[in-house]
């Protein structure tokens, strides 16, 4: 069995950071009341003009000049999102067409929460079965694209 690890990581987030005081004008709530239950402070948003597949080009990016890694090698491409810019192509599909990745699959994960997390085990296991040597695990939203901002009991964990 051919082992697997984690070797880089990187990170895309939105310009627009939104702080907890943005819900207490919005909703019945405090700073204090979302820090103590979520440990959220901060949260960021994206323009209009943002779309989820653009923060996992650029998290791939950051991850390559970070590392001073290539991408040229990336057999496989798993993307886990809920929040995807369009219901086809697949956001992997996408993400691999914006990286030129040609040669490698390119495959979604739709499990909100845990998606990021089975995209890890599930990248585990195509290493080990030999079926594939370098893979890209992608986990990236853009739920406040989509966030009902009346609803007290949600937005401040997704919006």
């Amino acid at each position: 069995m051919t082992n697997a690890r984690l070797t880089a990581i990187g990170i895309a987030v939105p310009e627009k950071k939104i702080d907890n005081h943005y819900f207490e004008k919005i909703i019945e709530t405090t700073d204090e009341w979302i820090v103590s239950r979520t440990g959220i402070k901060t949260r960021y948003h994206t323009g209009p003009d943002e779309f989820t597949s653009d923060l996992c080009v650029k998290a791939a990016q950051d991850l390559a000049a970070k590392y001073n890694k290539s991408l040229d090698d990336v057999d496989m491409i798993l993307v886990a999102t809920t929040s995807p810019d369009q219901p086809m192509p697949s956001m992997a599909c996408r993400v691999q067409y914006r990286l030129n990745l040609q040669r490698a699959g390119a495959l979604d994960i739709y499990a909100a929460c845990a998606g990021f997390s089975y995209g890890v085990v599930m990248a585990r296991g195509l290493i080990a079965g030999g079926m594939h040597r370098k893979i890209l695990v992608i986990g990236a939203e853009t739920l406040s694209k989509v966030t009902d901002f009346t609803d007290r009991t949600s937005c401040f964990l997704f919006g």
